[in-house]
């Protein structure tokens, strides 16, 4: 098991060259009474791709200049998490308890920390693995030193390659099991920073420039599905404009309105866009865009019914709204965490989290359209 563990770590690096039934009742299986699985996971496996929303320690892997979720990252989750717990909030993310409720008790593994238990796992199509990497992008050009959304999706196409070969899960049983996991995607919102100061592209050029990310982003959705995923959560991107570290910008601290003019335009694109594809090319695709940009203007328009208080300032960092420094040992951190949206200049809580993934489950077309998790999970599923 040791050998296949490493032939898994070993495909990161071919990955990059490319883009230039246990159900897991252990750590990473099933939760004892959380979520819509009530104690068994109701999907075999959990695959994770994207940016800092949703990394569970693939960055703790990779050299400088890749961020890092240093402490006080973390500083709420369970002792029984590793001291390194690679997540850019307080708590849990958004793929932890996205998993917890589909019956697990956090994220599945992140792929650069697969261990031989793990790994065995996953070579029998169970659990699955988180390939996020925090500053990625859509473009291979974001977040320098991470690993892209290209490479994700090329270590996806190599671990189902390495599965096929372990020969502990048949070519078909293999197909079925993708066709009833859960594929989740955050990613986006890193992309913007091609706007900022010597990103160099003008705002002139944002609707051009972000048609381009979203057909770049179908490229990859399309592979996937070629791949054989079948239940697609596409998280859209936040209010940027209304993250603390673009309200410290502004001249009377509230939402920058260009940062939520990018969101907007990419948002109702990728929509209207993701419709035509899988209609066009991808039947049998069944998904759900999850909308953070909603459930959190939500909250800061009504914070108190999400049982908020704070819904400008980050909890941990410095400077105006917590919003100009990173999250560290060396900046503030509140004590009340629970009543903030924000845990720094640019995540969310794990108070807000659990918030929005109680409404991507319940909730209207609002927050998940064109149909919620709850349903896309209920919804019939077809293999290759």
């Amino acid at each position: 098991m040791a050998v296949a563990a490493g032939a898994l770590l070993v495909l990161a690096a071919a990955a990059a060259v490319l883009c230039s039934s246990a159900t897991g009742d252990d750590v990473f299986g099933a939760a004892q009474s959380t979520g819509i699985g009530h104690g068994r996971p109701v999907v075999p496996a959990v695959y994770v791709f994207g940016d800092s929303l949703v990394d569970a320690g693939n960055n703790d892997f990779l050299p400088p200049p890749a961020p890092r979720a240093v402490p006080p990252n973390g500083v709420d989750l369970p002792r029984t998490v590793l001291r390194r717990t690679g997540r850019f909030t307080n708590g849990y993310n958004l793929a932890d308890i996205i998993a917890q409720h589909v019956g697990f008790k956090k994220s599945p593994p992140a792929y650069l920390s697969l261990m031989p238990l793990s790994s065995f796992h996953l070579l029998r199509g169970r659990v699955g693995t988180n390939f996020a990497s925090g500053g990625s992008g859509i473009l291979n050009a974001t977040g320098n030193g991470t690993i892209t959304l290209c490479e994700q999706v090329q270590l996806f196409a190599k671990t189902k390659a390495t599965i096929i070969r372990a020969g502990l899960v048949g070519r078909e049983r293999l197909d079925s099991l993708l066709a009833r996991s859960l594929f989740l995607i955050s990613t986006g919102g890193n992309d913007f920073a091609a706007f900022g100061h010597g990103g160099g592209v003008p705002m002139s050029q944002a609707p051009e420039f972000i048609a381009g990310m979203v057909t770049d982003y179908l490229s990859y959705i399309n592979e996937l599905y070629r791949l054989g995923a079948r239940r697609l959560v596409l998280l859209d991107i936040l209010p940027v404009g209304c993250l603390p570290s673009q309200r410290a910008i502004t001249a009377n601290g509230e939402c920058n309105d260009v940062g939520n003019y990018l969101s907007e335009l990419f948002n109702s694109l990728l929509r209207a866009e993701m419709a035509k594809a899988v209609a066009a090319s991808m039947p049998g695709m069944k998904y759900s865009i999850a909308s953070l940009y909603n459930v959190f203007s939500d909250m800061i328009a009504n914070p108190t019914l999400a049982g908020l208080r704070e819904v400008k300032r980050g909890c941990c960092g410095s400077g105006k709204f917590n919003g100009e420094v990173d999250c560290t040992m060396g900046t503030s951190l509140c004590t009340d965490r629970g009543k903030y949206l924000f845990w720094d200049k640019v995540h969310g809580t794990q108070a807000a989290y659990r918030w929005a993934v109680l409404a991507f489950f319940h909730g209207t077309m609002r927050d998940a359209e064109p149909i919620n998790l709850d349903q896309l999970l209920m919804a019939p599923y077809s293999s290759m």
